[in-house]
């Protein structure tokens, strides 16, 4: 049984989470290898997505489907991530208004609890973690390399290619892990979660101990 199954939009996020849950849990050695891909699934040998699969409507089907209660039952933690970007998408139908960020991620959870079903979510609540990054994962990577006055959520993948110049930013699993190897640094992210309230908000729900 694994520490962590990672349910996500694409293998990026996957692996911008592990490295998240490599640096917060810091002191626990070889944590990587306790992380494992759910959804999509992944090609360990090149690190690729398998062909058609992945995105918000996938990661919903996933979501109602016998194999994700299998995972939660099979894993410690199941993780599911998802960008807002999308949210208002007819589909999915959580839409962008004046509600904190706060309460517009509970939105976004009630909306994916829909898909997973109440009573299977209350029965196994305490092993299901949201992962929900206002309106991309991009706008958690992003303090890393800059630094904005007021928090950034919107065209963050867009400041990112022009911020991480010392990266190629190529939406791949392999450059997305050298863009976020710096989460590893368990200072370093306490103290980029200051800049982005949904990055603070994840980080807050994960368990003290695993």
């Amino acid at each position: 049984m694994a520490k962590f199954g990672l349910a996500c939009e694409g293998i990026t996020d996957q692996i911008v989470l592990e490295n998240i849950l490599c640096g917060y849990y810091h002191i626990y050695d070889d944590l990587d290898e306790e992380i494992v891909p759910l959804e999509p699934p992944r090609d360990e040998t090149n690190k690729k997505q398998e062909e058609g699969t992945g995105g918000w409507t996938r990661l919903l089907t996933y979501l109602s489907e016998s194999r994700f209660k299998d995972d939660v039952l099979n894993n410690e933690f199941v993780i599911i991530q998802i960008d807002t970007d999308i949210s208002d998408e007819v589909g999915f139908d959580v839409f962008k208004s004046t509600l904190s960020t706060s309460d517009f991620i509970i939105k976004v959870i009630e909306r994916l609890v829909k898909e997973i079903g109440n009573d299977f979510f209350t029965t196994n609540k305490n092993k299901i973690l949201f992962a929900v990054s206002v309106h991309s994962l991009e706008c958690w990577i992003l303090p890393i390399y800059k630094k904005y006055k007021n928090e950034k959520k919107n065209a963050c993948a867009e400041a990112l290619k022009r911020e991480a110049k010392s990266f190629k930013t190529e939406k791949n699993y392999t450059n997305y892990d050298k863009l976020t190897q710096k989460f590893t640094k368990n200072k370093i992210l306490l103290q980029t979660i200051k800049e982005n309230i949904s990055f603070a908000i994840f980080i807050k729900s994960l368990p003290t101990h695993i």
